[in-house]
């Protein structure tokens, strides 16, 4: 009954604020995903199971004036099919993901987002999510883009210092051969840490092939306690028209990286956050953060268009500590631009001797 007010809450708020948002807005745009998805598996027992389960998501953009614009995003999911019988269950998750605006200072040509806001590094691996937090962008020349964030992950007790902020900030520099840093500053001042991380990064393209490079190097330290973390990531395709060979490798130090919300895919399913299914994987559990060893990510793939609107593609890898997994499907574009289909299995060998399988659908409307 808690959960069923709750949601007529953020809906009675929702409503009027699109209505507002319609009659004031110069421009008005909306975008979202439905998307739906059916697999069967077994868990790390060997447990055989298996869910179907959908999701809505939508965003509204607004512009009321030249300097000034307005996002709001809702989620709705994911709806485990049955929980609720016939229909969406007083259970399902309704979020606001994204309420921010968007102000153009012209005094020095940037622009500030104030608000709950989506946004990721390159590879996925430090943040993947949306945050609250304030964001500022600004461009030199044609050349030299920034990004400076304050971002409030955690807060604690409104009274107490117990606290997670992080301070991001981000240049890129655009040429034929984009290059750029990110740094990092988490403080958590509920344990008394922090850290401090750099990760530069590079990316190139040669006639067919492109190649992209993470590499970083991040400190912690907790009390009179400090600790570093080296490690790499990258990412290799080669498109030769009937067939891409691509290549994943992520390689991490003892104490690796200190992550935010991380989303970073390494081609695989059981072992990895799969591309078509993101919620199936046994193993992964960010194993580059916090690590007590080496550890390596060690993934091949291959995708090949047999028909206009058909792929086959697949993908073989090894992690250390955790084992070895195969996986292959199909991607079908039903409708250009605008509905697509995959089917996907899996198999993996662990380490401890378990095997894991997962088959899988997924359905999406991207708008």
């Amino acid at each position: 009954m808690i959960k069923e007010t709750k949601m007529k809450k953020l809906v009675l708020v929702l409503i009027p604020l699109l209505v507002l948002t319609g009659l004031y807005a110069v421009e008005f745009d909306i975008s979202g995903e439905n998307r739906a998805r059916a697999a069967i598996y077994n868990d790390a027992t060997e447990v055989d199971g298996g869910h179907i389960d959908n999701r809505f998501n939508i965003g509204f953009d607004s512009q009321f004036h030249q300097n000034l614009k307005f996002r709001v995003a809702a989620e709705i999911g994911d709806i485990i099919w049955g929980n609720g019988g016939g229909a969406v269950g007083t259970d399902a998750a309704f979020d606001i993901k994204e309420l921010n605006f968007d102000f153009n200072i012209e005094a020095i040509d940037a622009n500030i987002i104030v608000g709950q806001q989506y946004w990721n590094d390159r590879m996925s691996l430090v943040l993947d999510d949306y945050f609250s937090g304030i964001m500022l962008k600004k461009q030199f020349g044609d050349t030299i883009d920034t990004e400076f964030a304050w971002m409030k992950v955690r807060e604690g007790t409104l009274t107490q210092k117990d606290d997670h902020d992080v301070v991001m900030a981000h240049a890129r520099m655009n040429s034929d051969m984009p290059l750029g840093m990110y740094l990092f500053f988490g403080n958590y001042e509920n344990v008394d840490a922090s850290n401090l991380t750099l990760m530069p990064y590079l990316s190139m393209e040669m006639g067919p092939a492109v190649f992209d490079a993470n590499v970083f190097m991040d400190i912690q330290m907790q009390n009179d306690d400090t600790e570093t973390g080296f490690g790499a990531a990258v990412k290799a395709k080669i498109d030769m028209d009937i067939l891409e060979l691509g290549a994943d490798l992520l390689l991490a130090s003892e104490n690796g990286l200190s992550t935010v919300s991380p989303w970073y895919q390494n081609g695989l399913y059981i072992y990895g956050i799969g591309k078509h299914h993101d919620g199936l994987n046994l193993y992964w559990n960010t194993p580059y953060q916090g690590n007590t060893d080496m550890f390596a990510s060690i993934v091949g793939n291959v995708r090949a268009p047999v028909a206009e609107k058909i792929a086959l593609f697949g993908a073989l890898g090894y992690l250390t500590d955790i084992g070895m997994e195969f996986n292959a499907g199909m991607e079908y574009e039903l409708i250009p631009d605008l509905l697509n289909m995959a089917a996907y299995g899996a198999y993996g060998i662990h380490d401890n001797e378990t095997n894991n399988y997962i088959l899988g659908t997924t359905m999406a409307i991207e708008f």
